[in-house]
């Protein structure tokens, strides 16, 4: 029986994914997909650099190795097409498993629910940080499971097994331990130094999650490189070039208006748990305080706070509502009568018109990728550099276009893999592209013969009235240089 209730579960779990079918435009993927096509020929996992010719003998850790073989196969099975389909079916999964752990299903919940993923959604995308908040909102789900849906506890068991999982797919294992943390201290805190409510854990429960906790952080460590790959991500955190000049690990700038929704998120909650009428728990203030102050200090970090802090606004937002006439409506406990034979009709007519809209605009979201992709990456202008028999000169490139440069199979001077080339080479890279003092110098040292820039770049301005090269490609996107003894 097709209810109203039902019909507004399912169309926001069709809007979610919809939604979420973004253009391949992530730098990144297409050397996480060479990556993976190097896993499946070699059967083994790359020690060392394989894709550079500046670094090639440093130590690789391919953190996100299960990530690379799984993208690399989907891709030769269903191409870029099959790609975003499966991420938008990833963040789809994981904001309907936040939908789930939210009090006031449908409609409260829903509502809540989209002003996270609103405030996650600039970088949703065929990246694989969404393993990140998939993982995140099942270890949500799981937990709040136990603390309130009346699970029993030894479901906790499964989160070990998880990490295990997680920690071969991305470095970001590190949030799911850090959120068990921080369930465990603050029921521990509630239990002992403030009033329990029917939400806290008993002792028993609580000392199973700090058991679970720890044996989560040792899961991770099965995996093909050990305590390396476990220690991998305080490595990246604790990179200042990695801080201080990737955009995605600056702090949100408010200017922006799609910042906005997670200024809003952060009041919304805050202004709930002010008019709550039950009271806040320190496992709240910690499962909201300390997301939110990570997004704050990076933007990458937002999507984990929309996820961890959903479920605590909607529960506060529900309870602040409790003595108004909104109430029944936002709890979902108003009276439901059985769909009349018109209405399951119209809820089907609905349904369809959803899945219909939902595939054209699917078909055309897909079908204008191959623009995207030449609005982003320098597809001509290495077309150009293959037609012309420059692609085995030693390149010059901006550290965006790395990724693509090693999807079309030419040697890089750098690319995203930041950790891989270390803090003096990227501050040696930016040398040059900063056209710092000498900003030959890396040039030289490298024995590059080709540039590829960005048109718009100060190090284009500069080589182009430069004696030592000589432009030989622009479009509206890059230019090319080579040295005039070449």
């Amino acid at each position: 029986m097709l209810t109203t209730r039902h019909l507004f579960t399912i169309l926001l779990a069709i809007a979610l994914f919809v939604m979420s079918v973004r253009e391949t435009l992530d730098p990144d993927m297409w050397w996480h997909l060479r990556t993976g096509e190097a896993i499946w020929q070699m059967g083994a996992i790359p020690q060392f650099d394989l894709f550079s010719y500046t670094v090639p003998q440093n130590v690789w850790i391919v953190q996100q190795w299960l990530t690379d073989l799984g993208m690399w196969l989907v891709y030769e099975w269903a191409g870029l097409a099959g790609l975003s389909l499966l991420f938008a079916g990833v963040v789809a999964v994981t904001f309907m498993l936040v939908y789930a752990r939210c009090a006031g299903r449908p409609y409260l919940a829903a509502f809540v629910t989209l002003i996270a993923y609103l405030t996650a959604a600039l970088p949703l995308g065929v990246r694989p940080q969404m393993i990140n908040i998939l993982f995140l909102a099942l270890f949500v789900y799981i937990v709040e499971g136990v603390r309130l849906a009346g699970w029993r506890s030894r479901a906790l068991w499964l989160l070990p097994l998880i990490t295990a999982v997680w920690a071969n797919m991305h470095s970001g294992y590190l949030t799911g331990v850090a959120l068990l943390g921080a369930y465990t201290v603050g029921e521990i805190i509630q239990r002992r130094f403030a009033k329990p409510d029917e939400t806290t854990l008993s002792w028993l429960h609580i000392r199973q999650l700090a058991v679970v906790t720890v044996v989560s952080l040792l899961a991770a460590l099965i995996n093909p490189r050990g305590v390396d790959l476990v220690l991998f991500p305080l490595g990246t955190l604790g990179s200042s070039a990695i801080q201080s000049n990737i955009v995605e690990w600056y702090s949100p700038d408010f200017h922006l208006v799609y910042f906005w929704f997670f200024g809003g998120m952060m009041a919304l909650g805050v202004v709930s748990m002010v008019y709550s009428r039950r009271p806040v728990t320190w496992t709240d203030l910690l499962l909201f305080g300390g997301p939110a102050a990570g997004g704050l200090l990076s933007a990458r970090h937002i999507p984990l706070f929309a996820v961890a802090a959903a479920p605590i606004i909607a529960r506060h937002l529900l309870s602040s509502l409790s003595q108004t006439r909104f109430y029944p409506l936002a709890s979902g406990s108003s009276p439901q009568t059985a769909p009349s034979r018109f209405l399951q009709i119209l809820n089907g007519v609905v349904l369809l018109l959803m899945l219909l809209v939902g595939a054209v605009w699917l078909q055309t979201r897909l079908a204008g990728n191959e623009a995207a992709l030449e609005r982003t990456f320098p597809v001509a202008a290495v077309d150009f550099i293959e037609e012309a028999g420059l692609a085995e000169k030693r390149i010059y490139n901006t550290y965006e276009w790395g990724g693509y440069l090693i999807w079309r199979r030419i040697p890089v001077f750098i690319d995203g893999r930041t950790e891989l080339y270390g803090d003096d080479f990227f501050q040696y890279y930016l040398q040059t592209i900063r056209v710092d003092e000498n900003w030959q110098q890396p040039l030289d040292e490298m024995d590059v013969d080709l540039v590829l820039l960005r048109r718009s770049s100060a190090l284009a301005t500069v080589l182009q009235v430069s004696s030592d090269w000589q432009e030989v490609y622009n479009d509206d996107l890059a230019r090319v240089f080579v040295r005039n003894d070449e």
